[in-house]
Formats: C-alpha cells, structure tokens, sequence
C-alpha cells in the first residue's frame, strides 16, 4: 500500500488544486474532479520520470506536500487546456 500513497496525493493534488490552477491559466476551473485527478496523476508521474520536484517515495510530511503540488499542477494544466479546447468551439 506504501508505494501507491504517492499516486493517492497526486489524485488528491489534481482534484483540489488543479481546477484552481485551471481557472488561473484561463480554463473554467470546475472541469470536474476526474479530469483533475488523471491530470494529477500524469503530472506526478511526469514530474517523477523527468527529476522535477524530485522528492522521493519517503513517508514524510514534505513528500506528501510535494506529492500533492505535482498532482495540483498536473490537474491545473489538463483543466486549462480542456478550458482552451471548450473555449475554441
């Protein structure tokens, strides 16, 4: 169960701060809870296999923050560009 606890904040992440992220990059912001969490969970995936915000698996608390923020900016970039393409029709 441990090594998924990553994956669960960057699902959280996306799904709380993603559509905030959303409305500041000009999408909508309420694009709805499970673009934000696959957003969250490419964005950490992401951000894990390019060594961004690289702050490891551990169980402390900052690892579960940085978790959370790549899973924020993942869902805030999926629901900004959803924003953009809802926007251009």
């Amino acid at each position: 169960m441990e090594q998924f606890l990553p994956y669960i904040m960057n699902g959280i992440g996306g799904a709380v701060i993603g559509p905030l992220i959303s409305k500041l990059l000009g999408g909508k912001g309420g694009t709805g809870a499970l673009a934000g969490i696959v957003g969250g969970l490419a964005g950490g995936y992401g951000m894990d296999a390019a060594g961004l915000l690289g702050l490891g698996n551990g169980a402390d608390l900052m690892t579960h923050v940085g978790n959370i923020v790549q899973g924020g900016i993942g869902g805030g970039v999926i629901g900004g560009i959803i924003g953009l393409l809802t926007r251009a029709k």
